[in-house]
């Protein structure tokens, strides 16, 4: 009987549930090695491993990424599964040129669960939760005065699945919807009530702007100090998706001119020394927004699943470089 392929497990949130799947892990025709120590993993460690796996599991934004010319060492490698949406940690042509399959997760339940967080962060800056606890706790027990989104002005900027998910949560809340996306559902943004605006449009009208866009050339540093001087001076700015969407120096700057009223952060800042983590008006998380039970066993799940399919030639749905596929079979 031949070896199965073998698998490494390099992404951490899916390391952090993989104990609890291992019933159906043994049904599949991997090898899975879903070591706790690959979380220390080195990058020379990581350009041996990729010469010993056809598969990877791994995270797109790796704090040990893979560089690009090592792909086109990895003779056996065969597939990059990305535990995520995203894939803009990854150098996509060098993949392909490699004749390496990269696939992501889009499944429902890791958008829903971002969404949750955005509308955390929201609730959480707005209506002042965090910065009365911390008041509480230093025996303040006055009262400041908050913000509600109820019908008030939303703006999504990218409505793909979260910021679609995103959407369905305002509805109850009865606020006005805007949103900005180069590709929208017209069907969806009709039912839901959209008015669909260029950006600057979107800031200068919204009470809560929310950011849901992929991470790439074009939309890093998108959100700077003349974007941000659009806004409402009453207005929050929700960043639930990727850190370098926003300049955070120019947020700092924006805030300290009273541009905007605050923010709700999905990621701490770069600067661990930041002004901006001295600002009452500012929450931050690290990088939570898929940190829910729910949300991580289903993209574990599925980032195995395409591993599974890639490998044994089955169907995937999921593969974000399918130029490769043409490529293989051209030099087969």
């Amino acid at each position: 009987m031949s070896e199965k392929p073998r698998v490494l497990l390099l992404n951490p949130t899916c390391l952090d549930v993989v104990d609890s799947h291992q019933d159906w892990l043994a049904q599949l025709p991997i090898d899975l090695d879903a070591k706790q120590s690959y979380r220390q993993i080195t990058q020379p460690q990581l350009r041996l491993l990729m010469n010993e796996a056809e598969g990877i599991i791994f995270s797109h934004t790796a704090k040990r990424p893979i560089r690009a010319q090592w792909l086109g060492e990895s003779s056996r490698l065969r597939v990059i599964s990305l535990a995520a949406s995203g894939y803009d940690g990854l150098d996509l042509n060098a993949a392909t040129s490699a004749g390496i399959v990269v696939t992501n997760v889009t499944v429902p339940e890791g958008a829903e669960v971002v969404a949750d967080m955005a509308w955390g962060l929201m609730l959480a800056v707005g209506r002042q939760i965090l910065q009365h606890d911390r008041q509480i706790r230093a025996g303040n027990l006055q009262r400041g005065m908050g913000t509600t989104p109820w019908r008030k002005t939303l703006g999504i900027v990218g409505l793909g699945n979260i910021g679609r998910a995103v959407v369905r949560r305002a509805v109850g809340f009865e606020m006005q919807l805007l949103a900005t996306e180069p590709y929208p559902d017209h069907d969806f943004v009709d039912k839901m009530g959209i008015e669909l605006v260029e950006l600057e449009e979107l800031l200068a009208r919204s009470d809560f702007v929310s950011l849901h866009m992929r991470l790439n050339d074009e939309t890093k540093g998108l959100i700077e100090y003349e974007k941000l001087k659009r806004m409402k001076p009453s207005a929050f700015l929700i960043n639930s998706a990727r850190r370098d969407l926003v300049v955070e120096d120019d947020l700092d700057r924006a805030l300290a001119e009273n541009r905007l009223a605050g923010a709700g952060l999905d990621d701490p800042p770069l600067d661990l020394q930041s002004p901006l983590l001295k600002r009452e008006n500012v929450v931050f998380t690290t990088h939570l927004g898929n940190r829910a039970r729910v949300g991580v066993d289903a993209v574990f799940r599925c980032a195995v699943q395409n591993v599974v399919d890639v490998l044994t030639g089955g169907e995937c749905s999921s593969i974000v470089n399918p130029d490769v596929l043409r490529q293989n079979r051209s030099t087969s």
